[in-house]
């Protein structure tokens, strides 16, 4: 009589051995709602996101004894950081509104957003660190009033946009993401070119806190960026549906939430030509990319052209 055993390598062979129900499909494109023959079904640039999931993170140190002996930071210094500051802490925000549509069942973009939103907390925390001197409870206060039209946008924006951005994002389906890649690219660049600008201005500890942020941002632009360009050059919805996410709103406006402080702020990063153009060029590198006219970020056209 047979053991248990041998009977069951028996059954295990006979399972082997026996031809498939069913073939595989050999269309790429199947469990895809919205995808053809014209878009690839994964999407993989030379970012290398396991990596970056990998590296160690934690917050930055901010030496406030230090901060405490050098000269304080001018009035207006303060309201272009705390503008950046807020600016940093609008990631939650931003992932939110990513993760709420088809950009969420992207596995790369998720897994990278979620030691990204680390980054951008601990980004956040030192650049209020620097302006509150690490005060338990103390936050950069907003200094001017909103205009009352954008004070009704920031009520669609907390109240009516939920209601309504599910709808479209559904209609665009997966191309939502290219929108978001190229939102988030700009806002990352734009992050990196208004801090250096203004690290050029300080000395001591501030200029070196701003210095580490400057370089923490240096792999989220490059995610951002690469993903963006992939999508956009992929294919012409999601190039369009791009465009579409920039128009409504200025990736400098964290979450859609205008900040009553940001036309100040950034007169104090644009006071120099070439922290202007640096703006610009930023936004450039992705919507040169988009079809139709160019396509400007409607906060930074107060700011004057070159050569003014």
């Amino acid at each position: 009589m047979s053991s248990p055993q041998a009977a069951a390598r028996s059954d295990h062979r006979r399972l082997d051995d026996r031809a498939p129900a069913t073939s595989p499909s050999a269309d790429p494109f199947t469990g895809h709602l919205h995808l053809d023959e014209t878009i690839a079904p994964v999407l993989v640039t030379d970012f290398d996101v396991a990596a970056y999931t990998r590296r160690s993170i934690g917050r930055l140190p901010v030496a406030t004894d230090l901060l405490r002996s050098e000269p304080p930071l001018t009035a207006e210094m303060r309201t272009a950081l705390g503008v950046l500051q807020r600016l940093e802490s609008s990631a939650l925000s931003e992932s939110r509104t990513m993760l709420a549509t088809a950009t969420g069942n992207e596995a790369r973009i998720t897994a990278f957003l979620s030691t990204w939103l680390v980054d951008r907390h601990w980004q956040s925390r030192a650049l209020r660190d620097l302006l509150t001197g690490d005060h338990p409870v103390e936050r950069p206060q907003i200094q001017g009033r909103l205009h009352p039209l954008l004070t009704l946008r920031r009520v669609h924006v907390d109240r009516v946009q939920p209601l309504l951005s599910p709808l479209w994002t559904a209609i665009a389906g997966e191309a939502v993401a290219a929108g978001h890649m190229a939102r988030m690219a700009i806002q990352e660049a734009s992050l990196q070119a208004a801090l250096r600008a203004l690290s050029r201005r300080l000395d001591g500890e501030a200029r070196r806190v701003l210095g580490v942020v400057i370089e923490r941002h240096q792999a989220a632009t490059d995610f951002f960026t690469a993903e963006a360009i992939a999508r956009i050059d992929r294919s012409r919805a999601e190039a369009l549906t791009a465009r579409l996410v920039l128009t409504l709103g200025s990736p400098l406006e964290g979450g859609g939430i205008p900040d009553a402080d940001l036309p100040a702020a950034l007169a104090v990063v644009g006071a120099e030509a070439r922290d202007r153009a640096a703006l610009r060029r930023v936004r450039f590198e992705i919507t040169r990319l988009l079809p139709g006219p160019d396509l400007p970020d409607p906060v930074l056209t107060a700011l004057p052209r070159p050569g003014a």
